[in-house]
């Protein structure tokens, strides 16, 4: 008999299973620890699907805190979505997801699910569960051999402090995660498979600072690129050249080809990135939002939207 209930302590050990008979690799008990039960928020927002003893459809969601206009809101990025094999075209992910959002909103006050599906979940998010398109995200790159040598005073950093929060608050974007101590270094420090950099710049009381990743190359797997998943600098070309140039040179040894990020259109810095030689280019991916109250109307206005790689749970 067929059953959807939300997640109870256990259930993990046939969750980690769906996942290597859904996509054909495991996931490691430590990853989904640190993902669903040990995030700031403590809550846990999974719902699955039985069929009697057997898992046969999951959907997880993981609790982000965001700041509306100022004002604190509870939402969820959008995780797995998982159907056995032999379970699919039943429509098991609309029913798991109508589930957990009506669950969560009563339970939590959850005010809203939003992510980054990819080109295999878009279609179901936006025709079977209501979701609305904010925008495609493209990647920001530049070639490394086009980032020049600057001299500056960055540091590497340990930890996040109270002070890497406050340089967070200082963008002029309305919608934004509530990156506070707590959830930087829950999202990077505590991270189980990717290792981040911290990189900082004092001057005075400011505070800049950039998280980084390298990684092989999945289009040239010889070669190394880097991601940067925060971007914390004011919109000063020159101290941006100094970043990347000290980023750089920390992984001269790897000679990595290309650097990535994300930026909105309409922050300052883009431009001047675009001055520096980083051009728009795939991957490009899907931006969207399920709204579960009413007030929030800057939530569908992407141009309201600060994000970088950071926010998806891919990087």
């Amino acid at each position: 008999m067929m059953e959807i209930r939300p997640y109870q302590p256990g259930d993990e050990k046939q969750i980690l299973e769906l996942f290597h008979i859904s996509f054909g690799k495991p996931l490691s008990d430590a990853y989904w620890q640190w993902r669903f039960a040990n995030q700031p928020e403590g809550k846990m927002m999974i719902m699955l699907m039985w069929d009697n003893e057997r898992l046969v459809g999951h959907y997880a969601v993981s609790p982000v805190r965001m700041l509306i206009g100022g004002a604190e809101v509870l939402t969820s990025l959008s995780m797995t979505t998982m159907t056995h094999p032999e379970y699919s075209g039943r429509g098991i992910f609309t029913d798991l997801a109508e589930s957990l959002y009506s669950e969560q909103k009563t339970k939590n006050q959850l005010a809203a699910v939003w992510g980054f599906p990819n080109h295999n979940s878009h279609y179901g998010f936006i025709k079977n569960v209501q979701w609305r398109n904010l925008e495609q995200i493209p990647t920001f790159s530049i070639e490394a051999t086009l980032i020049n040598h600057q001299e500056s005073s960055i540091v590497i950093g340990s930890e996040f402090q109270r002070s890497h929060y406050e340089s967070t608050l200082k963008n002029d974007f309305p919608v934004q995660v509530k990156r506070n101590a707590s959830y930087l270094n829950w999202r990077y420090v505590e991270n189980p498979i990717h290792q981040y950099v911290l990189f900082e710049h004092h001057e005075g009381d400011e505070m800049s600072f950039a998280v980084v990743k390298l990684f092989r190359s999945f289009s040239n797997p010889s070669k190394f690129e880097i991601d940067i998943l925060e971007w914390e600098l004011p919109a000063d070309i020159k101290i941006q050249q100094q970043f990347l140039s000290f980023i750089k040179e920390h992984y001269s040894e790897h000679q990595p080809f290309r650097i990535n990020m994300w930026v909105p259109l309409n922050d300052p810095k883009h431009i001047q990135l675009e001055k520096i030689g980083f051009r728009n280019q795939a991957p490009i991916t899907y931006s969207g939002i399920r709204i579960l109250r009413d007030g929030l109307d800057d939530m569908l206005k992407s141009e309201k939207w600060h994000y970088n790689l950071g926010y998806s749970d891919i990087y």
